[in-house]
């Protein structure tokens, strides 16, 4: 079995222009963005399950953005919800959001424009704790972004230190391009990271670094999908020097615990 628990896709009216947007940055999408897209990719690379990533860009949306992404979910997919930093009373739409059966949200400090230490976002924080949900956030560097950024590992380590009964997911191995950083200051963190968009990008040597002094029970397969192929990375999995019951740790066990599948 395989869970890529890190996948996007967009509203059919809108996902010409998504995938236009990744081309700008030199990101060749695999699909067309859809829904269909991608269960279409899954059957073709042998993903069973895959987490569907929205994300509210303004905080009027975040009402739609959730109805849609809980209108999505069936036996393949598995939705989470999102907040905008800017959400007046996040604490009613977390609590919406588990009772209808999320078990997360996605945010994003560079397209959302906000900082893990502002404290104006404590609401949020506490919400997710009071309602045992996950929070899987973008981190580290984003293509489609100047520097500097709004996140890096010393202050995902900070947040954590400071919300240590928040479940955290970090994108991107704790830090897209800041794995020294992430070896310094979050490897062995009680926290997960997916390995979406790292595999080939980062030697293998140095990715089993960071899996072995981080616990391969907290790492999560991802793609990133579909801004990468999600065979390419089961590959990149497959053929690292990775025990079989290691394998399925990353390709589904952590995630079945995470989503209480």
């Amino acid at each position: 079995m395989i869970i890529d628990f890190h996948t996007h896709f967009y509203p059919e009216n809108i996902a010409d222009r998504a995938m236009e947007r990744g081309r700008t940055f030199g990101v060749e999408p695999v699909s067309d963005g859809t829904l269909a897209g991608l269960l279409k990719e899954m059957d073709r690379c042998g993903i069973d399950h895959a987490v569907g990533l929205p994300l509210a860009n303004k905080p009027d949306n975040v009402r739609g953005v959730n109805n849609w992404a809980y209108n999505l979910k069936n036996d393949r997919i598995t939705m989470l919800g999102s907040i905008h930093p800017l959400t007046p009373d996040p604490a009613t739409h977390i609590k919406w959001l588990a009772e209808h059966g999320f078990r997360g949200i996605k945010m994003h400090p560079e397209y959302q424009q906000f900082r893990f230490d502002d404290p104006t976002l404590e609401p949020i924080w506490q919400s997710l704790i009071d309602n045992k949900m996950f929070l899987l956030t973008h981190a580290g560097v984003d293509i489609g972004f100047p520097p500097p950024y709004h996140s890096d590992p010393a202050s995902l380590a900070a947040f954590h230190r400071g919300h240590p009964e928040l479940m955290l997911v970090l994108a991107h191995l704790g830090s897209w391009n800041m794995w020294d950083e992430v070896k310094k200051h979050l490897v062995g963190l009680p926290l997960y990271m997916d390995c979406c968009f790292v595999g080939n990008l980062l030697p293998d040597a140095e990715f089993m670094e960071i899996v072995r002094k981080h616990g391969v029970e907290r790492i999560l397969f991802g793609s990133d999908s579909p801004w990468r192929k999600q065979d390419g990375d089961v590959e990149f999995i497959n053929r690292l020097p990775l025990t079989e019951q290691e394998k399925e740790l990353i390709f589904y066990r952590n995630a079945r615990k995470l989503l209480g599948i």
